[in-house]
């Protein structure tokens, strides 16, 4: 006897709960849920009939309509696997294997879909641990050596697709076997354990840190901001590995050795970047260990030079062996000073062939780009005061800042006690700032510069024109001014074009009501010119050389008993003959 087809389909809704099965509509709206859908999904009949068959998948599947994608593929190819998470009531995840296929009426034309899925999690998630083991050291939990390969080999392509650098460290743990020959490989194994918790910590979140044998380890670090930098983190894995390792109730001690190369500068595949970082550690090692060689000479007496000033750096931080120096900002139509730009300056002959990034950037390597800029902003202000209780009244202080000081969580909170430790208002105080860093402030969500502005500080867009010059962030960073590099003088008033670019920067950024002060003024006819294009305020050579604190203030002095009339037609150049220029202080950076 057969059995009616209406029965078995019955039989087979109610019976099998080991599978899913639902069908739907052409709009994908629920119209029929076995009971082996009510025990994987949760939902009743009755919670789901007419409802989109949406409701069983993740908000990231629907976003990029993986469902109406499932019926499209089902409705063309006859079938559709589903392969991927979905969601029970109450919003918990699980694994499905599936397949949707169209249900067609007497026409052959599509009437629905029937989907049949089961939940295969634990299968997903035994996979899935299967896949982890092959590719983690077991000892350590970071990559093993198969899977530092396969990372290597992605990393380097990456890298020659998007013109990046990459940079391999190989580490070698000094001492390692003496370790095991004396207490044994279990305690071996703790050295291990925790070298390998220590050189993950210290290294960024995206770098790969693997072990790749034995006690050899090895960090992947894709595009850091100069390769030199990979001296900076060879230092702190030095520094970490020489800490005590507890092994029990002793105290045992290891150092390392590190070898750096850089791709593709040092290699061009990725076994030959592997070799270069090998004989890199090697150079390290004959050189009697516990320190770190770069593949190449030349970067490695560079990056040991820059070691050499971060260390000097460091000292001159903790003796506060620097000071201020100061240079006007003059008003175009008064010719009087409108404010003074606080120069920090570092004794001779330190740095004196350097760039002035280059030793801020050391100062941020090291951590002391934010008590620096602390010593600096409130050095600067208890100058301001002086000069207001004198009566310069009417005269600002310019002082230069950085993203990584803005988006600390005590900045705004130093500065507002500075200032009422010196009686001084935020509208007293301008707060220079890079193109790159308001560019890096723009890719955060901090609102840090929009408070500062609202307080009253005036933000004012520094070194203007030194590589990027897009005026997109001028709309949503709170502004009040700019001022243009000296790069932009040049050829100013000789070559047209310069000419033509300059008058045009001037005007877009009046246009947005920005105030424009021209650096590195050097001679008349750049002054002449820049009167003619509109330039509201000028800063350089022309007028006075960075001066002390007694000069600035004698300079001050001389304006003040000047009277106005001589201001405006003679301004400070006459001035600057008192004040003659000194060679300029090369590598001290402005902060």
């Amino acid at each position: 006897m057969l059995i009616h087809p209406d029965l078995l389909l019955q039989h087979l809704y109610e019976s099998v709960v080991d599978f899913a099965i639902t069908t739907m509509d052409r709009e994908g709206l629920i119209t029929s849920w076995s009971a082996g859908a009510r025990k994987i999904f949760g939902y009743e009949s009755d919670e789901v009939l007419g409802v989109s068959n949406m409701v069983t998948f993740t908000p990231e599947d629907i976003d990029l309509g993986q469902p109406f994608l499932e019926m499209r593929d089902a409705a063309h190819h006859g079938r559709a696997a589903d392969y991927r998470w979905h969601v029970r009531k109450g919003g918990a995840l699980f694994w499905a294997d599936g397949v949707l296929t169209p249900i067609f009426n007497a026409q052959r034309e599509i009437e629905g879909y029937l989907k049949i899925l089961r939940d295969i999690t634990d299968t997903k998630v035994a996979q899935d641990d299967v896949k982890r083991l092959t590719s983690v050291d077991t000892l350590t939990g970071l990559y093993n050596r198969a899977a530092f390969d396969t990372r290597r080999n992605e990393l380097t392509a990456s890298a020659l697709r998007h013109g990046q650098k990459l940079l391999l460290f190989m580490i070698d743990l000094d001492g390692f076997k003496e370790i095991n020959d004396t207490y044994g490989h279990q305690a071996g194994d703790r050295v291990l354990e925790e070298a390998g918790v220590r050189i993950r910590a210290i290294s960024r979140e995206s770098d790969v840190v693997a072990r790749i044998g034995g006690d050899e380890f090895a960090v992947l670090q894709l595009d850091p901001t100069t390769p030199l930098l990979g001296a900076t983190l060879a230092n702190k894995i030095l520094s970490a590995l020489t800490l005590p390792f507890q092994i029990g109730d002793r105290e045992v001690f290891v150092t390392g050795s590190v070898g750096i190369a850089v791709y593709p500068d040092d290699a061009q595949s990725p076994e030959g970047l592997l070799k270069s970082a090998d004989l890199a550690l090697y150079e390290a090692k004959a050189r009697g260990r516990n320190c770190y060689h770069y593949f190449t000479e030349q970067l490695d007496q560079i990056a040991h030079r820059r070691n050499l000033d971060q260390t000097e750096v460091k000292r001159l931080e903790r003796e506060k062996g620097f000071w201020l120096e100061y240079q006007p900002i003059v008003d175009e139509r008064s010719g009087r000073t409108v404010a003074m730009e606080a120069l920090l300056r570092f004794p001779e002959p330190l740095f004196s062939c350097s760039s002035v990034e280059y030793v801020v950037e050391l100062a941020r390597e090291t951590g002391l780009i934010h008590s620096i800029g602390s010593w600096v902003f409130a050095q600067a202000c208890a100058q301001l005061r002086v000069w207001m209780s004198t009566g310069f009244t009417s005269t600002k202080m310019a002082v230069n800042t950085c993203a990584q000081e803005l988006l600390d969580a005590d900045y705004l909170p130093n500065l507002l006690r500075v200032l009422e430790d010196f009686d001084l208002k935020p509208s007293n105080v301008d707060l220079e700032l890079t193109e790159r860093d308001a560019i890096d402030l723009e890719k955060t969500s901090t609102t840090i510069v929009q408070q500062l502005s609202e307080l009253g500080f005036g933000i004012v867009l520094d070194d203007f024109g030194t590589g990027y010059s897009s005026l997109s962030y001028l709309r949503s960073l709170p502004v009040t001014g700019l001022k243009l590099d000296k790069s932009f003088l040049q050829d100013v008033p000789d070559d047209a074009d310069a000419n033509a670019i300059t008058r045009a920067v001037m005007t877009l950024a009046h246009d947005l009501r920005l105030s424009v002060t021209a650096e590195g003024v050097e001679n008349t006819m750049q002054l002449n010119f820049l009167k003619n294009a509109g330039c509201d305020c000028f800063q350089g050579y022309l007028f006075t050389a960075p001066m002390s604190s007694d000069a600035a203030s004698r300079w001050l002095l001389e304006e003040q008993l000047t009277s106005s009339d001589e201001i405006a037609t003679s301004p400070a150049i006459e001035r600057s003959a008192r004040h003659p220029p000194a060679a300029p202080q090369a590598g001290l950076p402005r902060h």
